[in-house]
């Protein structure tokens, strides 16, 4: 199988890519590629492009590329946004991982009064997301939006987009079939109530319930997109 890499830069037949830095790496320390070998790049706008290593050098891998795998039209986008408050090290590489996996659009950090995480480095949610896109075969990578507080997420919604927040008690309606939708995730403990009150004053807002057990946060991220799927058709 080939090595599949996400690059930024135009990709078009003939076109020559130099693949630096970490790609440059991984394709000659971890890989152990050779002149002659196909690599498969994609950008998120361009499709899907096999290309062949005509040079390697100290710092750098040249490519020249042949052929069209896929067009970007073929991956249907399914305009989802994931907003979260964050968690642990751990738990927050897992839900990036497969929250890409899964599909979803946009990534939104979202500060709760009970997140206990500090620091949040969104470049290297960024890389993950990348990572993870190129070994499920996304031709897209998930935008990664940096943190905002609840009342700001809240304030600057987009209007027309359902915003289904999840009530770890169980308590709310059943998930419909809608495209344009964003799901809410709380931290470990939950919303606060004063945080459930002002939710449930947004228009667009609608308390939905993945069941009776309390789910950690990292279980309810991918459940939720799960079930999404499965009723708007897997992209």
């Amino acid at each position: 199988m080939s090595v599949r890499l996400f690059v930024d830069s135009p990709l078009k037949l003939k076109q020559e890519v130099i693949l630096t830095e970490n790609a440059h790496h991984y394709l000659v320390h971890v890989m152990r590629s050779v002149v002659g070998e196909t690599v498969l790049l994609f950008n998120g706008k361009d499709g899907e492009w096999a290309g062949e290593i005509e040079k390697i050098s100290k710092k750098e891998v040249q490519l020249r590329l042949v052929k069209n795998m896929r067009l970007q039209s073929e991956e249907k986008k399914s305009d989802v946004w994931l907003c979260f408050a964050p968690v642990k090290k751990d738990k927050m590489d897992f839900i990036i991982q497969k929250a890409t996996e899964l599909g979803v659009d946009v990534l939104q950090p979202v500060i709760t009064r009970r997140t206990v995480v500090g620091h949040i480095n969104a470049n290297k949610m960024q890389l993950q997301a990348i990572e993870a896109a190129e070994q499920c075969e996304r031709l897209s990578v998930p935008e990664i939006r940096q943190p905002v507080s609840l009342d700001l997420l809240l304030d600057k919604w987009e209007k027309g987009r359902t915003l289904y927040y999840l009530n770890e008690r169980g308590e709310g309606k059943d998930f419909e079939k809608k495209k344009k939708v964003a799901y809410l995730v709380g931290p470990e403990g939950g919303f606060e109530p004063q945080e459930i009150e002002k939710i449930g004053l947004l228009k667009d807002a609608c308390s939905v319930h993945l069941g009776r057990r309390i789910l950690r946060a990292e279980t309810a991220c991918i459940s939720v997109l799960a079930i999404h799927n499965h009723l708007c058709g897997w992209k």
